[in-house]
């Protein structure tokens, strides 16, 4: 009967994997499930540790009452932690974040390492619960990521499907975050996989939409801040909204490009990668004294903004709200640059919405005392700015777009924001595609887009690529017979085989060449004397990736396909045309797919 069940079991399971699509659906849910609740528990240990430093769970609700040294203490000491810890999980220095997925993605074929599980979950709550000017969505992404990236490695998961199955992690990271399903599956396409096939589509929605659910569970049915009720005030307002996008991309491209020199000028400064955190705490802690709404992520004073509740106070005096919203400015910015560079674990999507929150308030503050009457306040174009901002700076205006709308649940805000977003974004693109996820790799030679070229060739097998017959001649046949044979079939090639039909060599036109000027040689020279011995071959369970570096580095045109269990069986020869010409399908029918 055990055995009848575990047959059962296994016929069960085995159909299951063959149902490729379903098979990935049930993945989703279990990725889904437990990103959700790794979110969770990284916005708990956040909580945690600012709760140890503050006695509150977030910075902003004790900013004007914590003792000075706090601010000093709590990012310094910290930082030395965090050091620690990502010189014992991360010791070559790799990539973290929503940059060390994608660059897993590339170089390891989706196989993210787990050392990353130190520095995304304890190193980053310890930097944020500190004071570090960072937010907790990149690490989320990159923990459900590795997650999901750890369930396909066990379960020997293809290239492809271990792909969907890390934007389902994603997905449920940025879903899970801001309480935007829609949005969360739309950020694993755009950024992740910029791939909108249907059957990559499918399991991301459900995958965010799981880890929703176990978000609301816990937090409730609440968006990441309250937002506004928002109102066009006149059609004049629109172009205000055009400049506002063109400053957020401004803002947005000069903190793109200031990372790398940044970073390795602190590198410079501070070689030692376990004291570069404490040293960059220190004077974050130092800004924080004097502005200490740039500490840790700021959800409470973007919301604050948004509702024109802030208070422009530095040092106890009030200042003018344009002179205020400036200091904080620039003051996050530095903050910001300052931790993602020097080497705190965080990301920068939280950031980058503060900072854009700002923009719109100060832009908003000056327009609203000139011409009162034709636009809205400040706080309408904080909200507005916040997404321009982080669409600009993300690469992903869609994203960005569905996350306003999700949380506000405002159509009459999709017009204004729509103009700011594009215009935001084809700004900062005018001085490169690069976003705050893909700095990293671009300063480490590492290509994102070609990254995903490689995973849809690497999924094409060499079975798929049309390939030719190979004429035979044995070894002992004479060079006459090999003359005809290479005559009559026209393929180019002629592969000299011994008496079990295994191949010895291949004879080309370049190897005829010499012994056709004496006929004398026709009855005396036979087929294995000619033939070339030294032939690059490839098996047929070899991929279209692997026949393009091939036919790259040689000069050939066309090579022998052999059998996976014996490299001298040849099944035909595959041309350089055939190659090429299947990677030029292929392009054209995912850049259709993802039209579609």
């Amino acid at each position: 009967m055990l055995s009848r069940l575990r047959d059962s079991h296994t016929r069960a399971l085995a159909w299951t994997r063959e149902q490729d699509t379903l098979y990935m659906v049930l993945l989703a849910v279990v990725v889904g499930v437990l990103s959700g609740y790794v979110a969770l528990l990284l916005r708990f240990m956040i909580e945690w540790v600012s709760l140890f430093w503050t006695g509150e769970r977030r910075w902003e609700l004790v900013m004007t009452t914590l003792p000075w040294y706090i601010y000093l203490l709590a990012p310094t000491l910290t930082g030395l932690l965090v050091g620690w810890i990502a010189m014992r999980c991360l010791p070559n220095g790799e990539l973290r974040d929503v940059a060390g997925v994608l660059a897993d993605m590339v170089q390891r074929k989706g196989r993210i390492h787990p050392r990353q599980l130190g520095t995304e979950t304890v190193g980053s709550a310890l930097a944020m619960g500190g004071g570090a000017s960072l937010g907790r969505e990149g690490p989320t992404v990159a923990l459900g990521a590795l997650l999901a990236s750890e369930i396909g490695q066990r379960l020997g998961l293809t290239e492809q499907q271990l792909r969907i199955l890390i934007g389902c992690g994603a997905a449920a990271g940025i879903a899970a975050s801001f309480n935007t399903p829609m949005a969360g599956a739309l950020f694993a396409l755009e950024v992740i996989l910029a791939d909108y096939a249907i059957a990559t589509f499918s399991p991301i929605v459900i995958a965010s939409v799981l880890a929703t659910v176990i978000a609301r569970s816990e937090l409730g049915n609440y968006p990441a801040f309250t937002v506004p009720e928002y109102h066009l005030i006149s059609a004049w307002e629109i172009p205000s909204y055009v400049i506002i996008g063109a400053i957020c991309g401004l803002v947005a491209t000069l903190l793109i490009k200031m990372l790398t020199p940044t970073r390795h000028w602190l590198s410079a400064l501070i070689p030692d990668r376990r004291l570069r955190p404490a040293a960059v705490g220190f004077v974050v802690g130092l800004i924080g004294m004097v502005l200490p709404q740039v500490m840790s992520i700021g959800y409470g004073i973007v919301e604050d903004m948004m509702l024109e509740r802030i208070q422009p106070q530095v040092l106890d005096m009030m200042l003018p709200m344009a002179l205020f919203l400036a200091l904080i400015l620039v003051g996050k910015f530095l903050a910001t640059l300052l931790c993602s560079a020097g080497g705190f674990p965080g990301g920068l999507f939280g950031p980058v919405m503060f900072l854009g929150a700002v923009v719109g308030a100060f832009f908003g503050d000056i327009a609203h005392a000139i011409s009162p009457a034709y636009s809205e306040s400040y706080g309408a174009y904080a909200l507005v700015a916040c997404g321009a901002l982080t669409a600009a700076a993300l690469q992903a205006p869609l994203t960005v777009m569905l996350i306003v709308f999700e949380m506000t649940g405002d159509y009459h805000i999709m017009l204004p924001l729509m103009v700011a977003c594009s215009v935001a974004t084809l700004v900062t693109r005018g001085f490169g595609r690069t976003s705050v996820f893909t700095e990293a790799l671009e300063e480490r030679g590492i290509d994102a887009q070609w990254g995903l070229e490689q995973a849809w060739m690497r999924a094409v097998s060499i079975r798929n690529i049309p390939w030719r017959s190979i004429p035979a001649v044995p070894a002992q046949a004479r060079l006459k017979e090999l003359k005809a044979t290479y005559t009559a079939s026209g393929k180019g090639c002629v592969q000299v085989v011994d008496d079990e039909g295994m191949m010895i060599g291949i004879v080309t036109f370049a190897d005829l060449q010499e012994y056709l000027i004496d006929p004398a040689l026709d009855q005396i020279v036979v087929a294995s004397e000619v033939a070339n011995r030294r032939v690059r071959t490839i098996a047929e369970t070899d991929n279209l990736l692997t026949a393009i570096h091939i036919f790259d580095r040689e000069e050939f045109e066309q090579m022998p396909v052999v059998a996976s269990d014996n490299p001298r069986k040849v099944l035909g020869m595959l041309s350089r045309n055939a190659v090429f010409s299947t990677y030029h399908k292929l392009i054209v029918k995912h850049g259709e797919a993802a039209r579609a």
